[in-house]
């Protein structure tokens, strides 16, 4: 499988979006040719940030411990799909910038509970409008009908993107995440 873009496919996405009948497109079509604009979006609003510089990671642990007092490092690590020394990591982060603090359950001494402080709920709050603010920018850019479709479309994208607005900013367990491994740098 090669790694270069293929014009003729990108072209062909293009098309669908331009000349489009979406009640004749594909499940892998909707898939392709919305992958370029959900990549570039997500990439847009992660370069949105202010002095906190939140990373996707660390806006959805803060998120995840607004709604309750606090969270074991391992639910953190499940409802994100990541390895517990990876999200250990990301606590670290925000506990030495002082936006969670760590300590130990009442019940069983060697667990470790995370919970949000004051300043991570200004950090996060300060992401959450940032980010809402460029949304709202190029929402506004979008025409009546546009509009009304992207709002017609957001039960479907939150379908995608495993979250519940029932139960948000609490996220179930993700078990469709592929964990990464480390490449070997060796020559086999």
């Amino acid at each position: 499988m090669s790694a270069d873009p293929d014009p003729d496919l990108d072209r062909e996405l293009i098309s669908l979006v331009v000349e489009r009948n979406p009640a004749t497109l594909t499940t892998e079509q909707v898939a392709a040719a919305s992958r370029i604009p959900l990549t570039m979006i997500g990439s847009r609003l992660r370069e949105t940030t202010g002095p906190a510089a939140l990373t996707a990671p660390q806006s959805l642990v803060l998120s995840q411990l607004t709604a309750v007092e606090s969270l074991p490092i391992t639910d953190l690590a499940n409802a994100d799909g990541r390895a517990v020394s990876t999200m250990t990591e990301i606590v670290g982060r925000l506990s030495r910038a002082g936006l969670v603090r760590k300590h130990n359950g009442t019940e069983d001494r060697r667990q470790v509970l995370v919970s949000i402080t004051e300043e991570g709920r200004r950090a996060l709050a300060e992401s959450r409008i940032l980010r809402n603010e460029w949304l709202t920018r190029r929402i506004t850019e979008l025409g009546e009908h546009e509009r009304v479709a992207l709002a017609a479309a957001l039960p479907a994208l939150w379908r995608i993107a495993g979250a519940d607005p029932e139960i948000w900013p609490r996220v179930p367990p993700r078990s469709d995440r592929v964990r990464r491994t480390r490449r070997s740098t060796q020559a086999d």
